[in-house]
């Protein structure tokens, strides 16, 4: 089992930093009472937290609204739950988002019913959404749940599945550590030298070149990197753990070439098998899959979602590549290897990008879209090229490590 009063330090010291009197506000699954527990009493006891706020959650609940409920309902979002979106707000909390394996709960969704409730809800909720994810210390973590555990070793039996997956999570979150905030601590810094150095380069384009992606990637003029810490009035936090990932940019319109994902791509639940993409002129002109049709609709959502909205940099030195194991969860799963996302991007990518309209972000050269989907492309034999301004070439990585100056 895992140790969750360390596990509730690590969150409340590493991800929100919590201060002395700062609320916090935890939306959680609520099978993971046992960890909120210990977060709740760490908080009062060890952080001298101010009011601790619960928002529990229950996939499956969701699914018979969304499958049987009417386009009332669908659309229903009741006047006490955009106020509490407001109270913690205006209290500046500190907000943690443990996610659990929710493919299970997700796969038996009407997709077109999924559609019209987000369509629905969409413009009541969203505004609070982004207010909070761009103003307050905001981050995500993954519970183990046992659920989780039997759909990642589905041959195992529950005690031996379980166990299995504590092994795997300690290891990732270096909770077998002696002091997993120290280990935190390294890694993050590691992090933050690599995005501070390819900042400082500035390069105009990334190539990756491999057996079987031929990539020309331009970034948005004004790109900024992000990866590690982020900064608040309350001090800094990590949006999400475990993250080794550095992040920004590429301009919309400036992709060519091909490249093939090497992992299942996980689409609300639903896990596409690896396949390849070509690009010209930013968009996807052609698909190779055995999923031909459902990733034709998958990135025929709206004019955006054919495009490229960020592009990642993983390191070797990542556990998750190493324990060599599909957790069915994008926030673990996407720690594997380098990726790319097709549909929104990330307005923080771009130098005072959270300043801008839709129509200003777009202007700069970043995609708009309804969605965002990630897939892992790296594999051991591509290089990772940097071109700057004067077309030279710099080797950024090479079998999925990081050379030169930003090892």
């Amino acid at each position: 089992m895992i140790d969750y009063n360390v596990y509730a330090k690590l969150v409340l010291s590493k991800c929100v930093n919590l201060q002395p009197q700062e609320d916090l506000l935890i939306n959680a699954p609520i099978e993971a009472i046992d960890f909120v527990d210990a977060l709740v009493l760490a908080a009062y006891k060890d952080f001298k937290s101010g009011t601790v706020h619960i928002n529990w959650q229950a996939p499956t609940l969701s699914k018979y609204k969304i499958n049987y409920g009417s386009e009332k309902v669908l659309g229903d979002v009741p006047n006490y739950v955009l106020s509490r979106y407001d109270t913690m707000i205006k209290r500046n909390a500190a907000v943690i988002n443990l996610t659990s394996n929710m493919a299970s709960a997700m796969k038996d969704i009407d997709p077109r019913k999924m559609k019209q409730a987000s369509e629905l809800s969409a413009p009541k909720v969203r505004p609070f959404d982004q207010k909070m994810f761009q103003e307050l210390k905001w981050s995500l973590i993954p519970f183990p749940s046992m659920a989780w555990a039997k759909r990642t070793y589905p041959k195992l039996s529950e005690t031996e599945a379980a166990e299995k997956l504590k092994e795997a999570f300690d290891y990732m979150m270096h909770l077998d550590e002696k002091n997993p905030a120290k280990a935190w601590e390294v890694q993050l810094e590691t992090i933050e030298k690599r995005r501070d150095l390819l900042n400082q380069k500035a390069y105009k384009m990334l190539r990756f070149r491999s057996k079987h992606t031929q990539l020309d990637l331009p970034l948005a003029e004004n790109h900024t990197w992000t990866g590690g810490r982020e900064y608040h009035a309350n001090g800094s936090f990590v949006r999400q753990l475990p993250d080794y990932k550095i992040s920004t940019a590429p301009h919309k319109f400036g992709a060519s070439g091909t490249v093939r994902f090497t992992t299942p791509l996980n689409v609300r639940g639903q896990f596409l098998k690896p396949f390849t993409l070509q690009f010209e002129d930013g968009k996807i002109i052609q698909i190779l899959s055995d999923q031909k049709n459902v990733v034709e609709k998958l990135f025929g959502v709206d004019e955006g979602a054919s495009y490229v909205g960020k592009v990642t940099l993983i390191g070797d030195e990542s556990p998750i590549k190493h324990l060599k194991t599909f957790f069915y969860m994008g926030l673990i799963d996407l720690n594997f290897g380098s990726s790319i996302a097709l549909g929104h991007a990330d307005p923080r990518m771009l130098q005072g990008g959270t300043k801008l309209n839709r129509t200003g972000l777009e202007e700069a050269g970043l995609n708009q879209s309804r969605i965002h989907v990630e897939g892992i492309f790296a594999s051991p034999d591509m290089k990772v090229y940097g071109v700057l301004e004067d077309d030279e070439e710099e080797l950024i990585m090479e079998k999925n490590a990081f050379v030169g100056a930003f090892v």
